[in-house]
């Protein structure tokens, strides 16, 4: 695909459209999750599947296609990553859960149609896949697919099946635009709905230095919202005296929270997570520092490079909170230090 190129006619002038990849991670798994059946033929039945205790992982993407094959989708974030493996490990698992999927599907698609488990499919999602994903997938005994993207400017994406031919319905083209809209799944209750349409946006202007801060400052704040929802689903609550990220997608009954970030003069931010979520990942000087006794950590984003720098550390939280839920309580000495930083 890195031969491939597009081109736009605008008023008589022809312009190429540049190449890119997703920004954030989770950018990639919720693109395909939301148009999976337009872009691939598959039934959406979930995402971020818990295979429990005994397996401790989570499928990113669980699917249904047309013959009635249950479908695995990976997503490959790194080339370093052992997508395959870890993709043939959750088709072991289908087989010893079969009644686990036929449920599923009974809840997600509302009928009791025929699954066949004889051929599962893998189905594998990257920009590229160096040469040994290639061999592996032409010499397991899996039905595995290897499915390049590549997007061009802000309305195309291409998909190229480097290996497998099971590819989307006749009649689909193989490059689609975001805006298509695959058939809506029902949703139980508001807290299902992702973090952009679950809720207006919320009013900023409530916390109060908002209006007092530069426009530099504001704007870096909203690319790290978007890079935080780009995690899951979060949620973005402004006070008076703070703003906080809330992980919707926690087992806690009140979601709990993800970061507390503050405005800071001089254009920086000020993000605090709480230590027990992060303790695995080193501190970097200038950057991190302990706060409150060691409780949390607290951030120093002053620009774009700072935000994607602190992805994993926000990331790792989601992770966190998305499992087990709960964030630890904020103690007297945490809530007076923090009060203090405020004035």
């Amino acid at each position: 695909m890195g031969d491939v190129r597009f081109y736009h006619e605008v008023y008589g002038q022809v312009h190429e459209l540049p190449s890119s990849l997703f920004p954030y991670e989770r950018g990639l798994q919720e693109f395909f999750e939301k148009h999976l059946r337009a872009l691939t033929g598959i039934f959406f039945l979930a995402s971020e599947y818990s295979t429990g205790q005994r397996h401790g992982r989570r499928i990113d993407t669980l699917g249904l296609d047309e013959a009635g094959r249950p479908v695995v989708v990976e997503y490959k974030r790194r080339q370093d990553e052992n997508v395959i493996n870890q993709g043939l490990h959750y088709l072991a698992w289908l087989e010893d859960h079969r009644a686990e999927f036929r449920e599923l599907v009974r809840e997600r698609l509302g009928d009791r149609r025929d699954i066949d488990f004889r051929t599962p499919r893998l189905l594998c999602i990257a920009s590229d896949f160096p040469g040994q994903d290639e061999t592996a997938a032409q010499s397991s005994r899996r039905r595995i697919e290897l499915v390049r993207y590549r997007r061009y400017g802000d309305a195309f994406l291409a998909l190229e099946w480097v290996h497998g031919g099971e590819s989307v319905a006749p009649g689909t083209p193989a490059v689609v635009s975001p805006t298509v809209q695959p058939p809506k799944r029902p949703r139980q209750n508001p807290e299902d709905l992702p973090p952009a349409t679950s809720a207006k946006e919320p009013n900023f202007s409530v916390y109060r230095p908002w209006n007092k801060t530069s426009e530099e400052t504001r704007t870096l704040f909203l690319k790290l919202k978007t890079m935080v929802e780009s995690l899951g689903r979060v949620r973005t609550d402004p006070f008076p005296s703070e703003m906080s990220f809330k992980c919707l997608a926690a087992p806690d009954k009140k979601p709990p929270v993800v970061a507390y970030v503050h405005l800071r003069a001089r254009n920086r931010l000020c993000v605090l997570i709480y230590e027990t979520h992060v303790r695995h990942i080193p501190l970097e000087e200038g950057f991190t520092r302990p706060y409150a006794g060691g409780v949390q950590r607290e951030i120093t984003i002053r620009d774009a490079e700072h935000i994607r720098r602190a992805e994993p550390l926000l990331r790792a939280a989601y992770d966190s909170l998305s499992k087990h839920g709960s964030s630890p309580a904020r103690s007297t000495a945490a809530r007076k230090a923090w009060a203090t930083r405020q004035s």
